[in-house]
């Protein structure tokens, strides 16, 4: 019977050691100091004015912290670099942040008046030959995901090669997304996916200086519908020939 009980107390004591181990850390003090001072940091991007030009860089550092602050919060003991990993990445959005304020500002303000000289007008520019109408098809993502699938490579290589044979087309690059998460959510969720694409055409030998990108987040839906078939039409990328 004594034999019996140790080894049932021995049980005991190593589920309580397996649960402890398996239990949510959650965020310590100095992680949750971390992250009001990246909080102060967008705060003070804001105040100065960062949302009057550019709104997407704002939300993509809000969307960053926040997205740190939850795996802070959900993390389990032991995902100490996985967690270092979320606030380094939104440190650096809110510090990105900051550094554009000024430079963004500035091409704001209205240019000085410039005094008018008696000189003849230039001659007129040649006009640009527009490259020959083409359309590309559309990529997609998996949900919440911005990673190139391998079904896109081969539309992405089509792009690359256009381009190339192209020299003067430029090419604008739009991310959508679906309608589940926040408007801001997807705000950012969209760039990273036009991001990604571009990224994938300038290893393929694409001139970054030639490609764009814009987010429209769930704004403009391939499908208005709202089931799954809906959805994985509207997580694409799209691209537009300028």
């Amino acid at each position: 019977m004594r034999n019996r009980n140790l080894l049932l107390l021995s049980l005991l004591i190593l589920a309580v050691a397996f649960a402890a181990g398996c239990a949510k850390r959650g965020m310590t003090k100095s992680e949750m100091d971390r992250a009001d001072e990246i909080a102060a940091k967008i705060a003070k991007a804001e105040k100065m004015g960062i949302v009057k030009c550019n709104p997407l860089e704002l939300a993509i550092a809000k969307t960053t912290l926040d997205h740190a602050i939850h795996e802070g919060k959900e993390s389990y003991r032991g995902q100490v670099e996985e967690k270092k990993a979320y606030f380094d990445a939104a440190e650096k959005a809110a510090d990105d942040l900051l550094a554009l304020v000024g430079p963004c500002l500035e091409k704001m303000a209205p240019p000085p008046k410039a005094v008018p000289e008696q000189i003849a007008p230039p001659p007129p520019a040649p006009m640009p030959v527009a490259p020959a109408p083409v359309t590309f098809e559309n990529i997609h993502f998996d949900f919440d995901k911005a990673f190139i699938r391998n079904d896109a490579k081969p539309t992405l290589q089509s792009v690359a090669d256009y381009m190339k044979k192209n020299p003067d087309a430029k090419l604008q690059i739009e991310g959508h997304c679906d309608e589940r998460g926040t408007s801001e959510y997807n705000i950012a969720l969209g760039q990273r996916r036009a991001d990604s694409a571009m990224n994938y055409l300038t290893n393929l030998g694409v001139a970054g200086d030639r490609v764009s990108t814009i987010t429209y987040g769930e704004e403009k839906p391939a499908d208005p519908g709202h089931n799954e078939a809906a959805w994985a039409k509207n997580r694409r990328g799209v691209f537009v020939l300028r």
